[in-house]
């Protein structure tokens, strides 16, 4: 039985000097026959919200897809938080590879199509969210119901027991639009939240990609194009030597294939006010002291370990051996 997906992402492949991986994702989910794709939402995240829808269409469109695209409008959810987040939507100086593409203008926005689509689909759609939760944060102020209408949220989101990625507190997805965030983790809706705790343990190593860019394929050439400044520019300085963390696809490849890593139930919030800790997501086991006093009712499964080995067969299958085959 296949499973009705919805993909919120913030896709960078096509834009240099923006975490491409997403779309690694995208093709993960585009080669997996659990899945059926209904749509693909692009938020502001990683690149400006316009230049990944444009490439999330440059991605249907190579892959011979019927999969509709809808974007996001630019900005965070809360005015004053996009205020603080504006710059996100200002990097003009980032070469772009793919075509720049607008919307129609009677398009569904991607807050829209997600509420539309789940309430046509009710108690069968999945999103698997890749970049911040602005859309669905969205998508619940236009339906009020929506929360019964999800079946579940897989989300590659936040820092359950580990430092943050963009501080020493918080993970990108989470820090970029906390608000959205913390009222997408309040709404009473199932979720998996994947956190850097098991993304760290994956690796798209220099070699994969040199092994995508001996295909002369012009799709191939694109990936390597697409990917190479990206390994040169991360401050992450792990990554020059060891290669990119496959955040999004594992995310996409727990919400089918959940026997790859191992979880455990939390109460999961978010800092939305502090100084210091601004975006840090707070997982409560009740294992602290007053965790155990109060107990709050888990509202997450948090995934805490893989099977790399299995998760990295699996990439393998479905996307490496997929793009040197071309």
């Amino acid at each position: 039985m296949t499973r009705k997906i919805i993909i919120d992402t913030d896709p960078a492949m096509g834009t240099k000097g923006g975490d491409p991986e997403d779309c690694f994702a995208i093709m993960l989910a585009m080669n997996s026959p659990e899945l059926e794709i209904l749509g693909i939402t692009t938020v502001q995240g990683n690149v400006p919200v316009e230049r990944g829808f444009s490439n999330a269409k440059y991605l249907v469109k190579e892959f011979d897809k019927d999969i509709p695209v809808h974007t996001g409008a630019p900005g965070a959810y809360d005015l004053e938080r996009n205020e603080k987040r504006k710059w996100l939507g200002e990097r003009k100086e980032m070469e772009q590879l793919t075509p720049m593409l607008k919307p129609e203008e009677d398009e569904l926005s991607a807050p829209s199509f997600i509420a539309e689509t789940c309430v046509e689909h009710s108690g069968d759609i999945e999103l698997v969210t890749i970049g911040p939760l602005t859309n669905v944060a969205k998508a619940l102020d236009e339906e009020p119901d929506l929360s019964k209408h999800i079946k579940k949220i897989t989300m590659m989101a936040g820092a359950a027991k580990v430092p943050g990625n963009v501080t020493p507190a918080a993970e990108f997805n989470v820090w970029a639009d906390p608000e959205s965030a913390s009222k997408v983790f309040g709404a009473g809706i199932d979720f998996t939240l994947v956190p850097l705790d098991v993304c760290h343990k994956t690796r798209f190593s220099r070699d994969q990609l040199k092994s995508i860019g001996e295909n002369p394929h012009p799709f191939c050439q694109f990936v390597n194009e697409s990917v190479e400044p990206w390994l040169k520019i991360n401050p992450n300085h792990n990554i020059i030597d060891q290669g990119l963390h496959l955040y999004d696809s594992l995310a996409m490849a727990l919400c089918f294939a959940p026997e790859l890593a191992e979880f455990k139930k939390a109460y999961v919030t978010v800092e939305t006010k502090g100084q210091y800790t601004d975006g840090e997501t707070v997982c409560e086991f009740n294992e602290s002291i007053m965790g155990q006093i109060f107990k709050p009712k888990h509202n997450a499964e948090v995934a805490l370990d893989i099977d790399v080995e299995g998760f990295n067969k699996l990439f393998e299958e479905r996307v490496l051996n997929y793009l040197i085959n071309l």
